[in-house]
């Protein structure tokens, strides 16, 4: 099954539901895949409580991530949502409300903004532009769009009594980065390249650490801030 999913040819194998996960991805391209995922190389002894729909998702996803890498792409484990032109990534281990966050930027712009991947967005940079697309890779609720977004800022999550956001900046930086990215590497010249995209990214994108209650006013306070810092910087 051939994929058009960020900018790249992926043939991804049919079996495992990954068929109705990669419908709105599927072309009639008919040039050779940039990415090839192998359902041979499966791994299903790392999930032995899981069936064949969920070891077909992780693992595809997996290899599609780490191949990534060779074409200026890495994942973020985040929600993505798209308002007036531009990416908003909120990042965060499982359960830290990157998803609540993004559903609260909704409410406030309504149907303006567009959460396109609940999960694993791909980046990419792309003529020194950074872009953060949709992919069938996206979490168990399945929300996606197949899209291109102008990638303008990333936040990384903390609960708090109160709503404050600062930048991030240097260890700190790479570090959240790093937490929320891909980590199982089967060679160095793989890990090279992910903290090659960590080290671009940091430089490009503004980064921030946002603690927040589950509130409105939470996500207007990141959009206002990221927004700013976007435009400062020319994104």
């Amino acid at each position: 099954m051939l994929c058009k999913i960020a900018d790249l040819l992926i043939d991804v194998p049919a079996a495992g539901g990954m068929t109705s996960r990669c419908k709105d991805y599927v072309t009639s391209e008919v040039e050779k895949a940039d990415i090839v995922i192998r359902s041979e190389l499966y791994r299903p002894e790392r999930y032995p409580n899981s069936d064949e729909t969920l070891i077909a998702y992780l693992e595809s996803g997996w290899q599609f991530y780490r191949q990534l890498l060779a074409f200026d792409g890495m994942l973020l484990h985040a929600s993505a949502v798209a308002y007036e032109g531009r990416a908003y990534l909120f990042s965060g281990p499982c359960g830290m409300g990157k998803s609540t966050h993004t559903r609260l930027w909704q409410q406030l712009f309504g149907e303006k903004a567009v959460v396109f991947n609940d999960d694993k967005p791909a980046l990419r940079c792309l003529n020194g532009r950074w872009y953060a697309y949709g992919t069938p890779w996206c979490g168990k609720d399945g929300i996606n769009v197949n899209t291109k977004v102008p990638l303008a800022g990333i936040c990384f999550l903390k609960r708090g009594d109160e709503n404050s956001i600062r930048p991030l900046s240097g260890l700190e930086g790479a570090k959240n980065l790093l937490a929320q990215t891909l980590r199982r590497f089967k060679d160095e010249s793989n890990l090279t390249l992910a903290l090659s995209m960590v080290d671009r990214l940091m430089a490009d994108i503004p980064l921030f650490e946002l603690k927040n209650r589950p509130e409105p006013d939470a996500a207007r306070l990141s959009y206002q801030t990221m927004r700013r810092a976007a435009e400062e910087v020319g994104l």
